[in-house]
């Protein structure tokens, strides 16, 4: 089996290597000719982030600052703006937003591992192209088409200064850089268009550096330093000690796991139409609210503030009350919170999906659907060791669904650590060129011996009559002649009668066609449409993720997943771990 690395891996650098001076100053370091760039790694529904932070400048505006920034603006800018405001959630508006305020523009999804330090927050990324000073003064420029009657002092006068300035002569230079195609500053003439530098470049931090010692323009600048990004995003602590306020830290796992805000100190008021407020003491009685509105409140006897639940129910019915207690651990609330709600089965739900070649059933206990339109999916686990790997959890959520796990004793598990990733995995990509070079490579890969136009004779009308096939063998008298429809008629009748078998190959057989008919002639055992469960646990409760496929036992504990889909990342991980080869064409 040969090792290619993942594809998706060598094209991100070179996209990197490309497109990161064009997204603007973020903090850098230089050296020889080298320069190193900050961003910071922020996590949106599955993926990770990587963003530029900003400062808001004077006359800056929404389209100018994000369309100018990174590939999901430009790709879809609906998904952009909608990572923007998730990662920005004070910025209320964003077609207000004020100079001085800090902001974090979404650049590139990244899959999670890809690069060196992503886990931490922050990832620094070196690269060798320099921005061409006459760049960035066009891209701080207007076109401008010449008039009757303009000149260039005039022009720059009326931007820079007056005549002759330090300011005005600066303007000069710009001018030239811009326009390097006007060789006389005296004539210039109607019709022409021109590059008109804006005085606003002198107010860019880089500005001073676009200038050598003797006060020239360079050719080319590093971009300028500015402040040092956001302090990495902290890893989240282990879940407390169940020994401390025990009721109160399983309210709030319960509520961590079900997406829910949990009010535990004040007081609440309750409407009461011709009496005063009912008042409810929320240390004694929390309330959780939902995604979508509902609300839950917790009483440990039956009783809110001395009012039965069922009186409280029938005053109040926008407020679900649920009987805790003490020593409840987190997922009985989470149950608890499910049966008031009426939602959920005792049985197990699902919740399906396909992406990417692969269909997805995510079998669970609880399942929610979110006010935002994914499913949130809860299920009991009897230990860390049968989480959900990282990797599919992202996948997941990619696709709409968050899955989230607990423990019987009601802490939610920390994220398992998956920073060795599989960089390299045992994958194999074919390129054939048709049907005939299909078989061949297919062959070689899966350990067959192939050998093109290998002579055969056969009895025929009392004569011995010689032809020409292919000859595919696996071995221990298992083998078989492949056609591509040179054999026909009275031929291929008489060849069988000898005991040779023969493959046909026509013209309309897919690839994946063609890998069953050959798995089949050679009696190899194969499995259609492999299932594997994501999860070292029962199905009962597990992620099911069925390839669209071949599963083929190449030898002793050895399988081989034969696949024409592009498998996400997460599913090759996962066959990975299992020890499964993948070939894909």
């Amino acid at each position: 089996m040969k090792h290619i690395q993942h594809p998706k891996r060598s094209s991100l650098l070179t996209w990197l290597l490309t497109f990161l001076f064009l997204v603007g100053p973020a903090t850098y370091a230089t050296g020889s000719s080298l320069v190193y760039k900050n961003y910071i790694v922020r996590y949106d529904r599955g993926w990770d982030i990587l963003c530029e932070p900003y400062v808001v400048q004077k006359d800056d505006w929404v389209l100018k600052i994000f369309r100018q920034k990174g590939e999901i603006a430009h790709q879809d800018f609906r998904d952009f703006l909608g990572i923007f405001q998730r990662l920005n959630p004070h910025i209320k508006n964003i077609d207000m937003i004020r100079p001085g305020q800090a902001i974090d523009i979404p650049l590139r999804k990244l899959e999670h591992g890809t690069l060196t330090g992503q886990a931490t927050g922050v990832v620094t990324i070196p690269f060798v192209t320099l921005t061409q000073v006459t760049d960035v003064i066009k891209e701080h420029s207007q076109t401008y088409q010449v008039r009757p009657g303009d000149t260039v002092s005039q022009l720059l006068a009326a931007k820079y200064g007056r005549y002759g300035s330090r300011s005005y002569q600066e303007g000069v230079k710009l001018f030239q850089a811009a326009n390097p195609q006007v060789t006389d500053l005296n004539r210039i003439y109607a019709g022409q268009k021109v590059y008109l530098p804006d005085p606003t470049i002198r107010e860019q931090s880089f500005y001073s550096a676009m200038y050598d010692e003797q006060g020239n323009l360079k050719e080319s600048i590093a971009p300028a330093p500015a402040p040092a990004p956001a302090v990495p995003l902290p890893v989240p602590s282990a879940p407390a000690s169940r020994e401390e306020s025990e009721p109160q830290n399983a309210l709030a796992e319960a509520a961590a796991t079900v997406g829910g805000q949990l009010r535990a100190k004040g007081t609440y008021y309750l409407p009461r139409p011709g009496n005063e407020d009912f008042e409810v003491d929320l240390s004694r009685h929390p309330l959780m609210e939902l995604q979508g509105g509902a609300k839950i409140m917790f009483t440990p006897d039956n009783r809110i503030m001395g009012m039965d639940t069922r009186q409280f129910q029938a005053a109040w019915p926008d407020i679900k009350p649920v009987t805790v207690d003490e020593g409840s651990s987190a997922q009985e609330i989470v149950g608890s919170i499910f049966q008031a709600l009426d939602e959920g089965k005792p049985e197990t739900a699902e919740v399906a999906f396909e992406s990417q070649g692969v269909h997805v059933a995510v079998r669970s206990k609880w399942v929610r659907p979110e006010a935002d339109g994914r499913n949130l999916c809860i299920t009991p686990i009897a230990g860390p060791e049968q989480q959900t790997p990282e990797s599919i959890r992202r996948f997941l959520e990619q696709n709409g669904v968050v899955l989230k796990e607990i423990l019987p004793g009601g802490n939610i598990p920390a994220l398992q650590d998956e920073s060795q990733r599989h960089a390299v995995k045992n994958i194999l990509a074919l390129a054939p060129t048709g049907q005939k070079d299909f078989v061949q490579i297919l062959s070689r890969a899966l350990g067959l011996s192939y050998t093109v136009n290998t002579p055969i004779t056969f009895p025929y009308a009392g004569i011995q009559i010689q032809a020409y096939s292919n000859l595919l063998s696996a071995g221990n008298n298992r083998e078989t002649l492949v056609d591509f429809g040179e054999l026909y008629g009275d031929a291929l009748s008489e060849i069988t009668k000898t005991g040779l078998n023969i493959v046909q190959i026509t013209a309309d057989d897919t690839y994946g066609t063609i890998t069953r008919k050959l798995l089949s002639a050679l009696g190899m055992a194969y499995e259609s449409q492999p299932s594997f469960l994501a999860a070292p646990r029962p199905a009962e409760y597990n992620t099911t993720i069925t390839v669209y496929g071949l599963l083929y036992a190449k030898a002793e504990n050895q399988r081989v997943l034969l696949t024409g889909a592009s498998l996400p990342s997460a599913v090759t991980d996962m066959l990975s771990s299992q020890g499964i080869d993948v070939i894909v064409w």
